[in-house]
């Protein structure tokens, strides 16, 4: 899979070999199952119509630039979600540079030289997804500039869990709220961090709230089951001899300990 960093400076010569492409349109923190069905639609637009596929995305977050005093509970880094559209078999990952200036982009502008400018063929979005200047660009506007351009749309409707939207705000609820045994339903497998003992928790990921949880640690040739409690945002106590473990370690999040006397000593 390629990855192309996209700004305002290098966009004209990104688009001058720009190959033909089905594009997925989103922000996709997380990667969760309601993402995959956008990025599978696409895989099959792409497929039917030997084009590549395409994700087109954003970073940083648009609200950490149009909100910088709030603070943005990321659920992974980027490289975690590039090896996960890697995994779905995505040709070409545009990463667009969020910016204030790019945040005044009228919605028409922005499709005409970030999508059908990278030579999006078949444009694929969630039903809610929104683009350009105060977000008035709609998948209703992205109908009309499509017929006109001749591209093809397709909207993909959303996907539910208890009568619930699959989404990167359900997952970030379900992680304060101390349901980590629901997330597997919302991202397809265990919510998963990466996390150093000497420096605590690696930027763009989030912990569950405070208190004590089963977790899996991936060892390099085994899973280690046992216990962590959440001090903080950033560090955890892991209940375990922490002599035989990396310093770097990746955490997969199972479920919630409601009782403290459960964790060995």
């Amino acid at each position: 899979m390629k990855v192309i960093y996209v700004n305002a400076n290098n966009l004209q010569e990104i688009k001058e070999s720009a190959p033909h492409v089905a594009m997925a349109l989103g922000y996709f923190d997380g990667v969760h199952l309601g993402h995959q069905k956008v990025i599978r639609t696409a895989k099959e637009k792409a497929k039917a119509q030997k084009l590549s596929l395409a994700v087109l995305s954003f970073f940083p977050h648009p609200k950490s630039v149009l909100f910088s005093d709030k603070e943005v509970s990321y659920l992974e880094p980027l490289e975690q979600k590039i090896e996960k559209l890697e995994r779905l078999e995505v040709d070409v990952f545009y990463i667009v540079e969020f910016t204030k200036e790019l945040a005044k982009v009228e919605a028409n502008d922005f499709l005409e030289d970030y999508i059908i400018g990278l030579n999006a063929k078949e444009i694929i979005c969630g039903f809610d997804y929104t683009y350009g200047a105060k977000a008035r660009g709609t998948v209703h506007t992205l109908a009309t500039y499509a017929a006109i351009q001749q591209v093809g749309l397709s909207v993909v409707e959303e996907l539910k869990w208890k009568d619930q939207k699959i989404s990167s705000t359900l997952i970030r609820r379900y992680l304060t709220e101390r349901k980590l045994s629901e997330l597997p339903r919302l991202l397809g497998r265990f919510y998963k961090t990466k996390y150093s003992q000497k420096n605590g928790l690696l930027p763009n990921y989030s912990l569950p709230n405070v208190g004590s949880y089963k977790i899996l640690i991936e060892d390099q040739h085994s899973i280690i089951e046992c216990v962590a409690t959440v001090k903080c945002k950033k560090y955890i106590q892991i209940h375990h001899e922490l002599s035989t473990l990396p310093n770097l370690l990746t955490i997969q999040w199972v479920d919630h300990v409601d009782r403290l006397e459960t964790i060995p000593s």
